[in-house]
């Protein structure tokens, strides 16, 4: 029998992997693994450990007592006897820890708020937490009890009332904040103390201890300003003294530092240029001591990072750097074009080229040795599975785990993305691929689906969409492009959006309507639909509001009035100013308006569907009730799709239920309106 295409339902047999974290001995590979399960409408992760040889097997559950559990974040103990991991089996994420020779795991941490990082020291004694706590809380709440769920009587009177003080107050996924900070804590594992480093009065977070043992760093502000203009510091916590010192005052953005083995350095990803921008972010160095920073990656233009956007893709892993045993290289991923491939830059400034394929994404990695990198790589085909790279050898590379083997390469038939770059209006050049059909056939004509990606400054490229892949199945081309704003292509590209949304990169979009209708003769020029999510979904509301060219548009968690996602969104008083040429609200009304989709409404004739969830601080719930009700009341073909306990994550994260009563709704309302 022949492969079959592509279901809705198929989404929720997807596995993924992420997050690998080599042992002490490099003998060994703990990673994520994580999957949906429908009935319970949720996810679980679990812990696997392999001996790089293939997937190896399950040392934690992804049930207990019949419920979700995600055990995520693994770090092996610097001895490689234990294996630590974040988990919320006992409610909120606590440490907890398995004995390799055997044995269950063992709860370490006993916060009340939880914990949200951690790492070890050097010797093993100790850990560096990071919990939310009171100002003035050396020491933070601890649970009463075992099972980490009793509230005392003065919990349960507590008010529900909440008061704002802070500017920035709330965040997609995480909610409205309390006066709770983010503070990094010394966990003695003998005694059960824990010490408070940071300024209680500010959030600081993703600490690390030096190689000594004799202090953490960790990454925060104690400015009063940065409410208004973030610019983090570097900072460091002598353990002997209890001092703390700036080692490096920021000038941009700073994340993910890392120790050189010998300690005279620090590596970090971030820039020089203020708290607003949209450019590259490379590797820099500051001496162990304190000092300037240099960029390693000044003459390399591409964004450390992975900024590929998919929809098929799981990886908890955060963005790290990674240093040789000698101290004299660092390793990182960056987004080029489609691809996110790992590469290495030395002290000197010198980056290599790339270190794994093309047409792939590394979506997280940690070095075996000096030779090798255990890598999740995920491709067109493939939502990432773990592989062995020989970092001499680009082509020398084992893939050690098959999740998807049986669903995505046995059983259905995935459509391959072809690849073209076309000229943009003022001749500059973009990428942009096409899927066809399922079961294609040259001599009819099919009708076209316009993808837009979010960000801006994000990518489309070469990992697993099975949305797009879902549309092919149905019997549609999917084009998708990257328009300036995009990053994978310089600092230039990327920041060429920033003062001039709805203009260049409109232009850059439809050129490459034009392309595809004029290049691939099997697309229907009447039958065309567009969609896009967040950034996509303005774009999508500027495109109808320009042409009538498509048969019907769904704009997804979208923008439609830039002065009132000013006031309204988790990151709108600061990102509008950037994106805008610092625009604000009292001095560039006009402006503001102009870019905004509403002011142009009453020219929409497109059938359009609303698809917007409930609890997107993103781009918050009155952006889609606002263009809702000027459709409706203009007599536009409308509808609004609302998703209840959601937020700007849905299509990526979201329950397994609603993602695929999305996808209905998505794919729905454009086979409604085919001829």
């Amino acid at each position: 029998m022949g492969k079959r295409a592509i279901t809705a339902d198929d989404l929720l047999r997807i596995k993924y992997v992420g997050n690998p974290q080599v042992s002490p001995q490099g003998d060994q590979v703990a990673y994520v693994f994580t999957q949906m399960d429908h009935d319970k409408d949720g996810y679980y992760s679990s812990i696997y450990v392999s001996d790089l040889t293939g997937e190896g097997r399950a040392f934690t559950a992804p049930y207990i007592e019949g419920k979700l559990v995600k055990d995520t974040a693994p770090a092996w103990s610097p001895d490689g006897k234990s294996l630590a991991f974040l988990s919320n089996r006992t409610g909120k994420n606590q440490v907890w820890a398995l004995d390799m020779s055997g044995g269950e795991a063992k709860r370490l941490t006993n916060v009340k708020e939880g914990v949200l990082d951690f790492s070890w020291s050097p010797n093993g004694n100790s850990l560096a937490l990071v919990i939310k706590a009171e100002e003035d809380q050396e020491t933070p709440e601890l649970l009463t009890d075992a099972a980490g769920s009793h509230k005392d009587k003065k919990e349960e009177a507590r008010s529900d009332v909440k008061v704002i003080t802070r500017l920035r107050y709330k965040m997609d996924g995480a909610g409205i904040f309390d006066e709770k900070r983010r503070q990094v804590y010394l966990f003695d594992l003998e005694t059960k103390n824990y010490t408070r480093l940071s300024n209680g009065k500010f959030d600081f977070g993703q600490p690390q201890f030096s190689p000594d043992g004799q202090s953490v760093i960790y990454i925060g502000s104690n400015e009063e300003k940065q409410e208004w203009e973030y610019i983090p510091s570097l900072y460091k916590f002598d353990l002997a003294s209890g001092q703390e010192t700036e080692l490096y005052k920021g000038k941009g953005s700073i994340a993910s530092p890392s120790y050189s083995p010998d300690g005279k350095w620090i590596a970090f990803a971030g820039h020089e240029r203020g708290a607003f921008s949209s450019g590259n972010t490379q590797v820099y160095v500051v001496p162990g001591e304190g000092g300037e920073a240099k960029s390693l990656s000044s003459e390399f233009d591409y964004t450390v990072g992975n900024l590929v956007g998919v929809d098929a893709k799981y990886d908890t892993a955060a963005l790290s750097l990674k240093w040789n045993s000698f101290s004299t290289e660092v390793y990182f991923i960056a987004t080029v074009g489609g691809d996110v491939q790992l590469f290495k830059a030395d002290l000197e400034g010198n980056v290599s080229e790339a270190l794994t394929r093309k047409v792939a994404s590394v979506s997280s990695y940690d070095l075996v040795g000096d030779h090798k990198a255990a890598v999740v790589l995920a491709t067109p085909f493939s939502s990432g599975d773990l592989m062995l790279q020989d970092l001499n050898d680009v082509h020398n590379i084992n893939q050690l785990t098959h999740w998807n083997k049986e669903l995505l390469e046995e059983e259905v038939q995935l459509s391959a993305p072809e690849s073209f770059t076309y000229k943009s209006t003022d001749g500059w050049e973009i990428d942009g691929w096409i899927i066809k059909p399922y079961k294609f056939n040259a001599d009819k004509t099919y009708p076209m689906i316009l993808q837009i990606h979010g960000g801006p400054h994000t990518a489309y490229g070469n990992g697993l969409h099975h949305e797009m892949q879902l549309m092919a199945a149905k019997g549609y081309v999917v084009l998708y492009t990257n328009p300036r704003g995009s990053h994978g292509y310089g600092d230039e590209f990327v920041r060429a959006v920033v003062g001039d949304y709805s203009g260049m990169d409109y232009e850059d979009i439809m050129a490459g309507v034009d392309y595809a209708v004029e290049k691939f003769s099997f697309i229907d020029q009447n039958q065309l639909f567009v969609t896009g999510g967040s950034y996509g979904g303005y774009m999508t509301n500027v495109i109808v509001t320009r042409t009538d060219r498509f048969k019907a548009a769904v704009t997804q968690r979208s923008i439609c009035n830039w002065l009132s996602f000013y006031g309204t969104s988790d990151i709108g008083f600061f990102f509008t100013y950037a994106q805008h040429g610092k625009a604000n609200l009292w001095d560039d009304e006009e402006k503001l308006l102009r870019v905004s989709p509403i002011r142009y409404a009453r020219n929409v004739k497109t059938p359009t569907l609303i698809l917007h969830s409930e609890q997107d601080l993103r781009c918050p719930m009155e952006q889609a009730e606002q263009w809702y009700i000027a459709l409706r009341y203009l007599g536009v073909e409308t509808k609004l799709v609302r998703f209840p306990d959601e937020n700007h994550e849905l299509s990526r994260s979201g329950k397994p239920k609603h993602r695929l009563e999305r996808l209905q709704h998505l794919i729905g309302w454009f086979e409604d309106r085919i001829i």
